[in-house]
């Protein structure tokens, strides 16, 4: 039996304020911008909560080792600001020609770290405080309290889509349209990008299938008909809603991510019908789930169909983020194996980027968050995504394999991580503190689940609590 954690509800409050936060305030790329180091500061409070009211005994196998992962990721961003003596730092590639253009301009080398520009991989260090915070708050809580914030997180989803609709409503200068550079055709909501806007909703798909799923379990015999019918009809709504939100972004990745999403919700609702013993309750699942989504389709059609056939009909291969994710793994492999330090990417890419590629455009992210990492980081992360990957397989089989009444919330949010793995191929949501935020809790969900194969719910955190 575990420790019982304190202060349920405060955690679980505080963690669904700076949800909501992230999200609203966090949707922005570019680094400097004012609400990074508001929501960093706001996240300090949240940490120190968590780290005081985590017991160890909270943590399994896969939780430590993610969360040693965690600790490798940002001590090998933390070892990019050490300064090194002028020989070691020498040898680093490409150094030597910085140390001429410094020579030229009469400046003394100096110790200098590996990072070619210390305070932008100081911001990229900081800029783990929010998800960190989030992540380690909900390990903390019990296994009935995660799901709440998951639903925090789908009803943030709906706001961000109603604030897309309102910006469609008020036109390019819609006062809604709160980032500087933005898509001013296209709902955004909190987003300065509509791909990111509609990469939170589609990754918001598969919790939305869950919660239908849950909704459609046999009604309690306190539960009044009243309150389970809303209960269902409010996951239907979401659903919907978050489907519609897609379309009207006219976002071509989101319309990919989305089909990826429902096929990754089939797959919950089928196993949610081999996992049931009387098999009596998935049928009225995949009812509501077909609703749903031709609901969704039909809206989606009415409200956004002329703008995605519009997207559709440019060439996606004519699209200029293929010359430059190919010149980033070409820089990456210029820079390594050190990299050229966490939130370099603009400063490093330009000394490599083909002359006669350059025009008006200024290059500012690599469009293709994996090589960007990998220039950024150079070998040390590359060990470590690959190491990432095989934490996140083992963590999805054991969702998968897991039983109980959350099941497919834990199922759903390892499905979630993988799409915005899959988005960051071809874009940069992790970027924002918004999608990094909301991607944290989807990993505290998917390892906080494991309790060992073939053992069910509720877990012994959720026992130990009271059954609160």
């Amino acid at each position: 039996m575990l420790t019982p954690l304190r202060g349920q509800r405060g955690s679980l409050a505080a963690a669904c304020l700076l949800l909501a936060l992230a999200v609203l305030l966090g949707g922005g790329t570019r680094q400097g911008l004012a609400a990074d180091p508001l929501l960093q500061l706001l996240s300090l409070p949240l940490l120190w909560l968590a780290l005081v009211r985590l017991h160890p005994a909270a943590f399994d196998q896969g939780t430590r080792l993610a969360l040693a992962w965690s600790l490798l990721m940002i001590g090998w961003v933390a070892l990019q600001l050490l300064p090194l003596p002028p020989a070691l730092w020498l040898r680093l590639p490409q150094r030597a020609a910085i140390a001429a253009d410094l020579a030229s301009a009469g400046v003394a080398i100096g110790w200098r770290p590996i990072s070619v520009d210390a305070i932008a991989t100081l911001r990229a260090a900081l800029a783990w405080l929010p998800p960190l915070a989030l992540a380690l708050a909900v390990l903390g809580l019990d296994t009935r309290s995660r799901v709440r914030v998951a639903q925090a997180m789908l009803l943030i989803s709906v706001l961000a889509v109603l604030i897309g609709f309102a910006q469609l409503s008020g036109g390019q200068h819609s006062p809604l349209r709160w980032h500087a550079y933005t898509n001013t055709l296209e709902a955004v909501g909190p987003f300065a990008n509509r791909n990111h806007f509609a990469s939170l909703l589609a990754l918001a798909l598969p919790l939305a299938t869950a919660w239908i799923i849950s909704a459609t379990r046999p009604r309690p015999q306190q539960m009044a008909v009243l309150a389970y019918n809303a209960r269902l009809g409010v996951a239907i709504t979401i659903l919907v809603l978050l489907l519609v939100g897609i379309a009207v972004s006219r976002s071509r990745a989101g319309l990919i991510l989305a089909g990826i999403a429902v096929v990754l919700s089939a797959a919950l609702a089928w196993r949610t019908r081999q996992e049931s013993p009387s098999r009596a309750r998935a049928p009225g699942a995949r009812r509501w789930l077909a609703l749903a989504g031709l609901l969704g389709l039909v809206f989606g059609i009415q409200y956004g169909l002329v703008g995605l056939l519009d997207r559709a009909r440019q060439d996606p291969f004519a699209d200029m983020r293929w010359q430059i994710a190919a010149n980033t793994l070409r820089t990456a492999r210029t820079l390594a194996p050190a990299g050229a330090g966490a939130g370099t990417f603009t400063l490093a890419y330009v000394q490599f980027e083909p002359a006669e590629q350059r025009n008006e455009f200024f290059v500012n992210r690599a469009h293709n968050d994996w090589a960007e990492w990998l220039l950024e980081g150079g070998v040390p992360t590359l060990l470590l995504l690959f190491a990432a990957l095989l934490l996140l397989m083992r963590a999805t089989v054991a969702a998968w394999r897991s039983q109980g009444e959350y099941a497919p919330w834990r199922r759903a949010a390892a499905f979630s991580v993988w799409l915005v793995l899959l988005h960051s191929l071809v874009d940069y949501p992790l970027r924002t503190t918004a999608i990094a935020t909301v991607t944290a809790l989807l990993l505290a969900i998917t390892f906080a689940a494991r309790r060992g194969h073939g053992r069910t719910e509720p877990d012994a955190l959720a026992a130990s609590d009271g059954g609160r």
